[in-house]
């Protein structure tokens, strides 16, 4: 079946190779071996040949000379100290919404299904059964699963969690409701007080009951378990601030506790003894902010053990050139776009949507910044996922005449000083990004001259990142550029369906959410595909 069109955005870009720098050559913890190549370090350096762009494998470009590296880098024999760009203090699972706040809080929390390194769901902290019909889930906890604080993690903490999340007041990232459970409708409404499709059996054990089957409800239980004693000392149904107020003081079931966190700096974690898998063996996780373009730079410097520079040819050949640094490069499971807020008036006709996106050179732009390392997209899907596709897509192929005929045909002509008006209002745009950011520095002056020969009049607002994260969640803008980092499971509703949580840009598609709704109900994955 062809997909329905989405218009609603502009997809700019997927960084279809990211590049992670470790110092010393130093061992990551993780096990990639059948995913991995390794290659010398020389004139295969900055080649890209062969990639392919749906497998998650992972290049690595192992250090020459790693006795070069800085000895106040070597002699950190406790501490793992991580570059990251710009964040918040929310270290909430409930609550989390920027990629660097959902990656501390995953190293805070664990859930009871975790994901394989082929994005499927495994056993988390808890083993499961799902029954044939695909309506019951039924939880076991693993023996010794405790919180940080040394309390055992139980079926009531597990409880306490989904009920916070179908709270009516709660509006964080999670639609728990799209996946069904029974009684949750009512309970949300304000019909009941307790949600029958949730039954604790024991200290360990808990079943859910859908009232039809999803193939997503099994990644709902990925969310991290919120300790009851700790959360909901003052949690009633309809008051989840008291939640939500303990964001910057987390305490979870993962592999680290928070130690220190400092605003616009640093957040520090320390191992966690009561671990279930075992006490870490990096006692300390430091990660420190690093500003744009300057990843390379501490890592020489000995700064940082392991940063994410923005992929390029300059970054890895620099990072090459140093001599200690391994390179590990890896296909995304995200994408870069610009977004656009539905609810002005000049961007609810279609036609002016298209136009948009035939109107801006998005692949030369893309080219400039990133070289081989990334690719234009027309689908808001990772190439890593099995739902992306290329078939009956609409490729957007930069065409000003193309752009200009579909502004004209909306009503948008330009006037004697070449300006683009419609019923006396003049086209403008006002573009929010975050500052320093490299790809938006070259695209801005694309911008200005590809839709300034349109007759369109752009306005450019530079940010710091959690402002701008600040105004997109509270519809305060024009047209934006952000990224997503996806989730294991490619169903993106809750972005794009309406009334979805994440639903920045407040698209709605009847279509759209009839085939969203009818894929989740389907759990062959070649069928749900199809639709």
């Amino acid at each position: 079946m062809k997909k329905p069109s989405i218009y609603l955005l502009f997809i700019t870009v997927v960084l279809c190779l990211s590049v992670m720098l470790s110092a010393c050559a130093g061992q990551t913890g993780a096990d990639y071996t059948d995913n991995t190549k390794e290659i010398q370090n020389g004139d295969s350096t900055m080649s890209t040949d062969g990639w392919d762009l749906s497998a998650p494998d992972i290049d690595i470009i192992k250090a020459q000379y790693p006795e070069k590296c800085p000895a106040v880098a070597r002699n950190r024999n406790d501490t793992v100290i991580i570059g990251t760009s710009d964040f918040g203090g929310v270290f909430n699972p409930l609550y989390c919404e920027t990629a660097f706040e959902a990656a501390v809080t995953e190293l805070i929390f664990d859930g009871m299904v975790e994901s394989d390194y082929n994005a499927l769901p495994i056993p988390g902290m808890a083993d499961y059964e799902i029954s044939q019909d695909g309506l019951t889930y039924t939880f076991t906890l693993k023996e010794g699963v405790k919180f940080s604080d040394g309390t055992p993690v139980t079926a009531e903490d597990v409880e306490f969690t989904v009920y916070a999340l179908a709270d009516p007041e709660y509006y964080g990232p999670y639609d728990v409701l799209s996946v069904g459970i029974s009684g949750l409708s009512d309970y949300y409404e304000g019909n009941t007080e307790t949600i029958s499709g949730i039954e604790v059996l024991d200290e360990r054990s808990i079943r859910f009951t859908l009232d039809e089957p999803n193939a997503q409800a099994i990644w709902l239980f990925r969310v991290g378990i919120l300790s009851k004693n700790y959360y909901g000392k003052d949690f009633k149904k309809g008051n989840v601030a008291a939640i939500e107020s303990l964001s910057d003081q987390p305490m979870g079931c993962g592999q680290y506790k928070l130690a220190e966190y400092n605003l616009g700096e640093s957040i520090k974690l320390v191992a966690s003894d009561n671990y279930w898998k075992g006490t870490p063996k990096v006692k300390n996780l430091i990660f420190s902010l690093t500003p744009i373009g300057q990843e390379v730079e501490r890592l020489i410097t000995g700064e940082v053990d392991i940063d994410f520079p923005v992929p390029s040819n300059d970054t890895v050949k620099s990072a090459a050139d140093a001599g200690f640094l391994d390179i590990y490069r890896y296909p995304s499971n995200g994408y870069s776009y610009l977004g656009l807020n539905l609810n002005l008036a000049k961007y609810q006709d279609k036609k002016v949507r298209q136009a948009l996106v035939y109107g801006l050179n998005r692949k030369d732009a893309v080219e400039a910044v990133f070289g081989p390392y990334a690719k234009t997209i027309n689908i808001p899907q990772s190439r890593l996922s099995w739902a992306y596709t290329e078939e009956g897509i609409s490729t957007y192929e930069f065409d000003l005449n193309k752009a200009a005929a579909l502004l004209k045909e909306a009503g948008w002509e330009k006037d004697a000083s070449g300006k683009l008006k419609k019923d006396g209002e003049t086209f403008k745009i006002t573009f929010s990004t975050a500052e320093d950011n490299p790809f938006t520095q070259v695209l801005i002056p694309v911008m200005q001259e590809n839709y300034g020969k349109l007759g369109i009049e752009m306005i450019f607002e530079p940010l710091d990142f959690m402002t701008l994260i600040d105004k997109v969640l509270a519809g305060d803008i024009d047209m934006w550029c952000l990224a997503w980092d996806l989730t294991t499971d490619p169903d993106d509703s809750g972005s794009y369906k309406t009334g979805g949580p994440q639903n920045l840009y407040h698209y709605s598609n009847p279509e759209a959410d009839l085939l969203w709704e009818k894929g989740v109900k389907e759990l062959d994955r070649e069928k749900r595909k199809e639709t």
